[in-house]
């Protein structure tokens, strides 16, 4: 069949039309689903970029809170005795003779004990309500009711509060001394800068030698006045003004926290 000249520029432009639409199909429609794909996937991007950029903008702000913990921190254990010197006899024999020394007093003897972790108990005021029915009955509005709970919220708070447990190591300590020796050394004891307890105080003669010579009709200096001992002879016997004591006392421990590195990335391998 033999095509005019309007036929074959019909046929070329129907031919180009189909040409362009095998393109668009083949190519340019796939393209345009990648380039919308890349789109949403630009917007993710883009998305976890900004978190980024918001996270990394906190850093200094974190940084700043990391090392303030440290330093409140550090500033607690200060006030405790260092681990590695909880142990040592010859470190808390140290501290008890410097104390004695301060106080004219003589140190006999330090013993230790194994240290041992132990909850620290709260000290508050243990409340025994035997008024609660009579303040029922009078309790019309709830008034009362709400009086008493504000009245003991902080000894019922304390009461509820989790135990802490914290490194103890008890000490028995031996001293000699007049009256005011004694008191000056417990004294020097609760000065003492580190977390400690006073457990117990025993005397062996809480007197200091007054009632012996009471009891002999013999003169003995009160020793509350003055750090020297002095001895008397009562028909062979003889009586101080100084006693020995035995004092028992709590020293607690925490390990120190190590200053944490803010400026080193850690590694993800």
């Amino acid at each position: 069949m033999k095509l005019n000249y309007r036929d074959k520029i019909i046929a070329a432009i129907l031919i180009a039309i189909t040409i362009l639409l095998i393109g668009f199909f083949a190519f340019i429609k796939p393209k345009y689903k990648d380039i919308k794909a890349h789109k949403e996937t630009l917007k993710d991007v883009q998305k976890t970029e900004k978190e980024i950029r918001a996270k990394i903008a906190e850093i200094p702000g974190l940084k700043k809170d990391i090392l303030k913990i440290y330093e409140d921190t550090t500033a607690i254990t200060a006030n405790f005795v260092p681990v590695k010197d909880v142990q040592d006899p010859v470190v808390i024999d140290r501290y008890m003779r410097d104390f004695a020394e301060k106080a004219n007093a003589k140190l006999m003897s330090v013993e230790l004990q194994e240290a041992k972790l132990s909850p620290i108990d709260y000290y508050f005021n243990s409340r025994t309500d035997n008024f609660a029915e009579m303040r029922s009955a009078a309790d019309i509005d709830g008034s009362l009711k709400k009086e008493y709970e504000q009245l003991t919220a902080a000894d019922t708070a304390v009461s509820q509060r989790a135990k802490e447990s914290i490194m103890q190591t008890q000490y028995g300590i031996s001293v000699h001394g007049t009256k005011k020796a004694i008191w000056a050394y417990l004294e020097e004891l609760k000065k003492f800068d580190k977390t400690a307890t006073i457990n117990s105080v025993t005397m062996g003669d809480s007197s200091f030698g007054q009632n012996d010579a009471k009891a002999a009709n013999v003169s003995l200096p009160d020793s509350k006045d003055s750090d020297e001992e002095v001895t008397v002879d009562a028909n062979g016997k003889k009586i101080s003004n100084a006693t020995d004591v035995k004092i028992v006392v709590t020293l607690y421990s925490v390990f120190d926290m190590s200053k944490p590195n803010v400026d080193e990335v850690p590694s993800s391998n």
